[in-house]
């Protein structure tokens, strides 16, 4: 196959060179379509019989075919670029029912390519990727200090072999979990629950021996927490147009807002208007031990200002 790659790209470097009509260019470039589908076809048959017989492979092996089978997709990427660069320099003197073959065979090749890309993808998780760590968190912010979060912890052998000594660590959390075993394809999931002071982001590592004897190590996502503070005083809720105050105990509830509005329109004569309106004990409702009435202060500001830029 690797020999065939060599004589693909000759072929291309010869079409290259040829000075063609139009209709031999697209007798050409049809010819050099069906030889690269044709390649796509035979590296796919490699790609099956080489996950049919993995597990038979020993590790020395395994490397040596997954690199020659990297190689391959790299001189059929290069002949398939090779084969976008003669569209790009031809296909606008095409007619439009050659373009459109031509574009939908390229469209083919490329998910022919995906394919094989996502198998290659495959074969090395199954030989040395096959371990990793996802993490989660129940919430995404807190509203004070010492507020309790939990966090997930989720790794997977991609494997049918066993990975052995999995140890979990946390840069912030610290040691997750450790000297766990996971079977050929198996999931485990781990928790902990944490009272946090401030806004924290941290990532988690899980590392463990491959079947061979190799080290494997994956990292997980980063997760933040943000500490969002709200502060208020005796406020429960402000709604546009009524205030409500809230609050248990013996003393009535006091409320302050201010509320601003602000218009600049840059058309029609400039006029200046700022007007503050101050209500009190106004539109408050107060609850408090029986029933004791409270005093809300409310402070309304308009400027508008419009005229000629």
């Amino acid at each position: 196959m690797r020999g065939e790659a060599q004589l693909f790209s000759s072929f291309e470097i010869l079409l290259n060179r040829t000075n063609t009509t139009i209709d031999e260019k697209i007798i050409f470039l049809d010819s050099f379509e069906d030889l690269l589908r044709r390649q796509t076809v035979l590296y796919s048959g490699f790609e099956s019989m080489l996950k049919s017989q993995w597990y038979r492979l020993d590790c020395g092996q395994q490397k040596i075919f997954l690199d020659s089978f990297e190689d391959l997709l790299k001189r059929e990427t290069y002949l398939i670029s090779r084969f976008q660069d003669h569209l790009n320099a031809s296909l606008d003197q095409f007619p439009p029912q050659n373009k459109t073959k031509l574009l939908a065979s390229f469209e083919d090749l490329l998910r022919r390519q995906t394919k094989l890309f996502k198998s290659y993808e495959e074969l090395y998780m199954m030989s040395n990727g096959g371990l990793t760590i996802d993490k989660y968190a129940n919430k995404d912010s807190i509203c004070r200090p010492g507020e309790r979060v939990e966090y997930w912890f989720v790794v997977k052998n991609w494997f049918n072999q066993t990975i052995k000594n999995v140890s979990i660590f946390d840069d912030h959390l610290g040691l997750i979990a450790q000297d766990i075993t996971l079977g050929p394809y198996e999931e485990k999931r781990f928790n902990r629950t944490v009272c946090l002071t401030g806004t924290v982001c941290n990532t988690a590592r899980v590392s463990g021996e491959g079947p061979c004897g190799e080290m494997l190590v994956d990292e997980s996502n980063t997760i933040c927490i943000n500490l969002i503070l709200v502060s208020g005083k005796n406020i429960d809720r402000l709604f546009v147009g009524m205030q409500y105050a809230i609050a248990s105990g013996s003393d009535p509830p006091e409320s302050y807002n201010d509320v601003e509005i602000k218009k600049n329109q840059k058309s029609g004569a400039r006029i200046n208007n700022t007007e503050t309106i101050s209500l009190e004990g106004q539109m408050a409702s107060s609850i408090a031990g029986m029933g004791i009435g409270g005093r809300s202060s409310n402070s309304i500001k308009i400027d508008a200002d419009q005229g000629w830029e």
